[in-house]
């Protein structure tokens, strides 16, 4: 059934802010990825799914930034909450509203809309249960004006549906999907929700796969992997006796092996870092399969399989011939040209992204380790920026190249704290329209964890602190909170 329209909601969130929801164009003839209201700028989306929302303690929000030729934060914004008129629900504690989000053009009228996860909101009479629901807000040229649904519930009570997503039309029926996590009590595991993700369409889910007793779904991501046009699904499980990440594409109606590997990763990211025409993988704080025979992940150095100190990303290459993944990279911080030095503490890759931070038309690399210690300071957490080449993410000398950020670099406001974990969630995305892509680093342990979002501007030699500037609740004009918000936690994908 079709909710009431966001339109009043939206201004009255805007004015509440003190800001006014920017008066867009027609949406332009090649749709922009992320842009909701079609003015040809990506949008930022931050998911809060730990904040309070009047009296409700991690009800959540979701704080839409608009682009624009200045950069997020400098055009307006708007805090949607279940308590927005026109979105499905009511604020109720512990839903976690926000808990994953991105963006999508799920009816092709080239607005994105803004697709969210509810991982612990109940469906029954049991405030405890965590079904978890995805709630759909459609974009338009004045933002979020054409009603808000729920296209996927989760199916038993602790399903936590919504906890992680990704959209792509990997059924190939020109009509996006949504793949999500869903759990059981001791199992989990990945199901569709095929489109159309329309407020009529049924809301039913396919049968699960890529499924784990004693574990679930760590990570998802879509891409082109074969090269032949349609999109592919990439899978990470991690469980207590089996760790995979695998690709499917459909065939027939059903999901096929393309292609899987004995580890699993807290974050995947899908580009084509070598510009080859078929997407890659990248497989951030790559985890070895000591079940496997030969685990992969693994560092053989000492003759025998453990984990990578400091932690480990591992590039799997698609290629047209060869098949996906005959080639691969693995990047760590003692492989020559990455930044930091290889600490226990380290998770290096538990945030991933890609996109084109120089303009030269192959994809980089975001890497984010939240745990990287700063001097003294524990935690405090970098952002590894590695440049994708003819040959990948490395040389064919097995070097890199990249750019290293923390709080302490020069020209990024703040300064590097115990406990800030800058990079714990990170995007790359064109978001002022100058071609280059900038780096949106969420540090939600910030301020006594009421977090932020970073944001360096991309130019032709790849992002720069020069300008950069944080994005806070506060600076934002956004409610406080007595409990902690960890702003910067979630960032949309666009």
């Amino acid at each position: 059934m079709r909710n009431k329209i966001l339109s009043t909601a939206v201004i009255c969130a805007a004015t509440l802010l003190g800001l006014t929801a920017p008066t867009a164009a027609q949406a332009t003839e090649a749709a922009v990825p992320g842009d909701f209201n079609g003015d040809g700028y990506p949008d930022l989306a931050v998911g809060v799914p730990s904040a309070q929302v009047g009296d409700k303690a991690k009800a959540g929000y979701v704080n839409v930034l608009w682009g624009g030729a200045s950069g997020p934060g400098k055009h307006g914004s708007v805090r949607i909450t279940q308590a927005t008129s026109g979105v499905p629900g009511t604020p109720e504690a512990g839903d976690f509203f926000g808990s994953a989000v991105t963006a999508a053009d799920v009816d092709g009228d080239r607005y994105a809309d803004l697709v969210v996860g509810a991982a612990s909101e109940s469906l029954s009479s049991d405030k405890y249960a965590e079904h978890g629901t995805v709630t759909v807000l459609r974009g338009s040229a004045s933002g979020f004006t054409s009603g808000g649904y729920t296209v996927a519930r989760g199916e038993n009570e602790f399903s936590r549906l919504g906890a992680i997503l990704a959209a792509g039309d990997v059924t190939g029926d020109g009509r996006t999907d949504l793949a999500l996590n869903q759990n059981g009590e001791e199992h989990g595991g990945a199901v569709l929700r095929p489109g159309p993700l329309t407020a009529d369409s049924p809301d039913s889910l396919t049968g699960e796969f890529a499924g784990a007793d004693f574990g679930g779904v760590s990570a998802l991501t879509t891409g082109d992997f074969d090269g032949d046009g349609d999109d592919d699904l990439a899978v990470s499980v991690s469980a207590m006796e089996n760790r995979f990440t695998r690709i499917y594409r459909w065939q027939d109606g059903a999901p096929v092996h393309l292609w899987t590997t004995t580890a699993s990763a807290a974050s995947l990211a899908a580009a084509d870092f070598d510009a080859d025409g078929t997407d890659d993988l990248a497989l951030g704080y790559c985890y070895p399969n000591y079940e496997a025979d030969a685990p992969d992940c693994a560092d053989y150095s000492t003759g025998r399989a453990e984990v990578f100190k400091g932690g480990l990303v591992k590039v799997a290459y698609g290629s047209k011939s060869n098949g996906f993944g005959a080639r691969t990279h693995e990047i760590h911080q003692d492989t020559q040209g990455i930044a930091g030095t290889a600490e226990s503490e380290d998770r290096l890759g538990a945030a991933v992204a890609a996109g084109d931070i120089d303009g030269d038309g192959y994809a980089d690399l975001a890497i984010g380790d939240a745990y990287e210690a700063v001097g003294s300071q524990q935690n405090a957490g970098m952002v590894t920026l590695v440049r994708g080449t003819a040959t990948g993410l490395l040389t064919s000398a097995g070097t890199a190249m990249s750019l290293g950020f923390t709080q302490n670099s020069s020209g990024v406001p703040g300064t590097a704290e115990w406990g800030d974990r800058f990079g714990a969630s990170v995007r790359l995305q064109d978001y002022d329209g100058d071609g280059y892509a900038d780096l949106a680093a969420g540090a939600p342990g910030e301020n006594s964890a009421k977090g932020g979002v970073w944001l360096l501007p991309g130019t032709a030699q790849g992002p720069t602190a020069t300008g950069s500037r944080a994005l806070t609740p506060r600076s934002l004009g956004l409610p406080s909170s007595t409990s902690a918000l960890q702003y910067g936690l979630v960032i949309g994908r666009g």
